[in-house]
């Protein structure tokens, strides 16, 4: 087959390719493409940095895939029990991810659950790429939860597979550590709407925060600036103690009426 003279179209590629993702995981679709690019010709080391996998793995799928067939491109997680008695395993996700006010709940089934607080940007992306890498979570899922594009989603998954945390996740500029960008009033505005909504039992999430202020003082800020200014403001300390506060006052100030 010589596909020289072929127009590929990157485009078409990135909406079938994210179509195909709900069904297969991450990793199997890399080990489809490796034996694919394999079969038209590509060397082995051009295979494996095209797929983003070590070239001793792909000159391991390929021996796998000429002994055992087609089945040695699925995960060798699943027992071979399963596969010797013609059952494929399930493509749907055994790990489901929610949304529950102030936090992401990682559920594995069984009442076994991972819970992190979505401000806390960095535990929860490093959970999620980590569970997208694997293949456990899709990419559409994860980059939904994450606020980012399925594109730059897979970007992070890869880079986290090869890099530090701390290298991938963590934001290295310094521009954020600067209070210039927010002035005093906007300051007191964050305080004003946190303190509002935390009295009233509403959620304090940056999110909240941004959506409050862009609706009634068309103030725009990112949930990140303001998550940022809330920690360096001490907010979060005082997030459950406040609304108990004002009811202690509330009661003092009747009783002395």
């Amino acid at each position: 087959m010589d596909c020289r003279n072929i127009d590929f179209s990157a485009e078409k590629s990135q909406q079938r390719i994210e179509r195909y993702l709900e069904i297969f995981s991450p990793g199997l679709l890399n080990r489809i493409f490796a034996l694919v690019l394999h079969l038209l010709g590509v060397k082995r080391q051009t295979v494996a940095t095209l797929v983003n996998l070590p070239e001793e793995s792909v000159k391991t799928l390929l021996s796998n895939i000429q002994k055992d067939g087609f089945v040695a491109i699925r995960d060798r997680r699943y027992s071979s029990a399963n596969l010797s008695n013609g059952r494929s395993p399930s493509t749907n996700p055994t790990v489901t991810l929610a949304t529950e006010g102030d936090y992401c709940v990682v559920n594995f089934g069984d009442n076994h659950e991972i819970r992190v607080r979505r401000e806390h940007q960095v535990h929860l992306r490093t959970l999620l790429l980590s569970l997208c890498q694997g293949g456990l979570l899709t990419t559409t899922v994860v980059s939904s939860a994450l606020e980012m594009t399925p594109a730059h989603c897979r970007e992070l998954a890869r880079k986290l597979s090869r890099d530090d945390v701390v290298d991938v996740l963590v934001d290295q500029r310094q521009g954020q550590q600067q209070d210039y960008l927010v002035g005093a009033d906007v300051k007191a505005q964050i305080i004003q709407y946190f303190a509002a909504l935390a009295v009233t039992g509403r959620s304090t999430s940056g999110e909240a925060l941004a959506k409050a202020l862009i609706e009634f003082d068309q103030t725009a800020l990112s949930p990140r600036t303001i998550r940022w200014h809330m920690n360096k403001l001490g907010l979060n300390s005082i997030k459950k103690t406040l609304p108990e506060l004002v009811d202690r006052l509330k009661k003092t100030s009747d009783h002395s009426d």
